[in-house]
């Protein structure tokens, strides 16, 4: 638990509580001034600041401070909606501004609820394999090893559950049919007391709906039909499994109450999110650009702009109707909160909100968006980024090599003679090959380094902090490892190479300028004779 976003979360509520007293009665102030002049902005702004009160006095444990100002919140809703201001009205206003007053004398703000995270990212890579076909299970293995894991083949259900108490894996891969009574009931139970409930993968002998069942009642995170496709699995396992993927979200906060908006970025500290924080509702297209956030969590009620305008405004923008919306509110009227459902908001949380409850909305809402995106971004036979994709990224990582005055490399690489592999060999043996060096590249690359698919046989590669000399290494590298490694069809053993063509930002050239001279090197590595690495110097511009 880190000390120092305790301290911080401590010092908040210090704070909240010490001027407590002065923000009623700044809200008080507001109330006389519409008793001598009604003016139907300056009540609006007068319950804007009772519903902040309403969420800030509830999530720093003003209870019964908050349910106040909430009963006080909805009598000012309907005289907003009625558009007049009668006597039993004033007088219901003061009633409760005495009773706000007289809670704050006696009331003991309840202690913050600590959020408490068992869900952080490790470097676990055990896999715990249950397979009745030991062909198919050593396939499986082997690929579970080619992508990183650690795959340990088990023989029964009874070596699994005492495998689990004995070392956690984060995941395990099943056949349905071992999941007899009470092996289900075994399993499920001992999932339940797990702090972190393990990763589970079904395979599913046959296209019925019982075997589905079952792995849906045993808590799957994906079920996957025979005959398998074991790298479709193994692509999963890395969507669900892999800390590159699930690395830390990026959330931008818009309340604005300073205040609020601080706590909600403290709690998501706490679960490894970064957080950007915002109170002026006008600054939200300036921050999305620049934060380039995974979720948006905003308030319903502020000035300038309610929150379901802004929705509305997002989804209107092709760059931002991907982002998922939270909105934050005191507002429990069901079909508000469905409209604010139907302009874009993926989830609507009713303040005040417990820490563990907003972590968890926020992460499993960006959990999918990341999925989701994951599908978007990536190419379906490798899991490699697509092109577009790749060339997103080259842009990115250009911005960021210019802005840090460091090195970076985009390398393009080419399977030799693949039509040839394709007409000699069929299809399924040029995806074979191309799955092969992609998941090369994802073995033997840094993490921070950058991998796609370019298109058909060609891959692209990004390097950021590598110069030239030491990209052409690195590739050279990867080039003779692959050109050692051998296919074997119909007992035939077939080598496969590839050629390597590099380029790299050199402080004030652009991206079309960086992929075109990485193109041409690579043209002129295949010129020579192919299976080679060649770096673009001004020799090989063409004119």
């Amino acid at each position: 638990m880190d000390e120092n976003i305790q301290k911080k979360l401590h010092d908040l509520f210090v704070h909240y509580s010490k001027h407590l007293p002065e923000k009623i009665h700044n809200i008080e102030m507001q109330w006389h001034a519409q008793l001598k002049h009604w003016d139907l902005t300056g009540f609006q702004n007068f319950h804007r600041d009772v519903h902040s009160l309403c969420g800030s006095a509830g999530t720093y444990g003003y209870i019964e401070l908050s349910q106040t100002a909430r009963q006080m919140e909805i009598l000012l809703k309907e005289i907003l909606a009625k558009g007049t201001l009668t006597e039993n009205d004033k007088e219901k206003i003061n009633n409760f501004f005495s009773q706000l007053k007289s809670v704050l004398t006696h009331e003991a703000p309840k202690k913050p609820l600590i959020f408490a995270d068992e869900t952080k990212q490790t470097d676990n890579k055990l896999v715990y394999l249950l397979e009745q076909d030991s062909h198919l299970a050593r396939e499986l293995g082997e690929s579970l090893k080619q992508a990183g894991y650690h795959a340990h083949i088990i023989k029964n259900m009874s070596s699994l559950l005492n495998s689990i108490e004995k070392e956690h894996p984060i995941a395990i891969i099943i056949d349905t049919d071992f999941f007899k009574k009470p092996a289900l009931e075994q399993f499920v139970a001992i999932q339940k007391q797990q702090k972190t409930p393990i990763h589970l993968f079904c395979i599913v002998p046959n296209n019925e709906l019982i075997p589905r069942l079952t792995a849906i009642r045993a808590g799957c995170v994906a079920y996957f039909q025979k005959p398998l496709d074991v790298s479709y699995l193994v692509q999963e396992l890395n969507i669900n499994c892999s800390s590159s993927v699930n690395e830390a979200y990026r959330i931008l906060i818009l309340d604005d109450s300073k205040s609020l908006a601080e706590y909600y970025s403290l709690i998501l500290k706490q679960a490894d999110m970064i957080t950007r924080t915002i109170t002026n509702p006008l600054d939200l297209l300036k921050e999305l650009e620049s934060f380039q956030p995974d979720l948006l969590l905003m308030d319903v009620y502020m000035p300038e702009c309610s929150g379901l305008e802004l929705a509305a405004l997002l989804r209107k923008d092709r760059r931002y109707t991907k982002i998922p919306i939270i909105f934050l509110s005191t507002e429990d009227d069901k079909n508000k909160k469905l409209t604010a459902i139907s302009l874009g908001g993926d989830d609507f949380l009713t303040k005040p909100i417990s820490p563990n409850d907003l972590v968890s909305a926020v992460r499993s809402r960006s959990n999918r968006a990341s999925i989701l995106n994951y599908y978007m971004t990536t190419d379906s036979l490798t899991g490699l980024l697509n092109h577009s994709s790749i060339l997103n990224r080259l842009n990115i990582e250009v911005a960021r090599a210019k802005q840090q005055e460091s090195p970076l490399s985009f390398i393009m690489i080419d399977i030799d003679h693949f039509k040839l592999i394709n007409d000699t060999y069929g299809h399924p043996f040029g995806d074979l090959v191309i799955k092969k060096l992609a998941s090369l590249f994802m073995l033997s690359l840094r993490n921070r380094d950058i991998i796609g698919r370019y298109g058909g046989e060609e891959f692209a590669l990004i390097l950021p902090g590598a110069d030239l000399q030491s990209s052409a290494k690195i590739c050279n590298d990867l080039r003779l490892q692959f050109a050692q490694n051998y296919f074997t069809v119909n007992e035939q053993k077939v080598h496969v190479t590839i050629s390597v063509g590099i380029s790299a930002y050199k402080g004030n050239n652009d991206i079309n300028s960086i992929v075109i001279q990485a193109d041409q090197a690579l043209y002129k590595a295949k010129e020579n004779g192919r299976n080679q690495v060649v770096v673009f110097d001004d020799s090989l511009i063409v004119n």
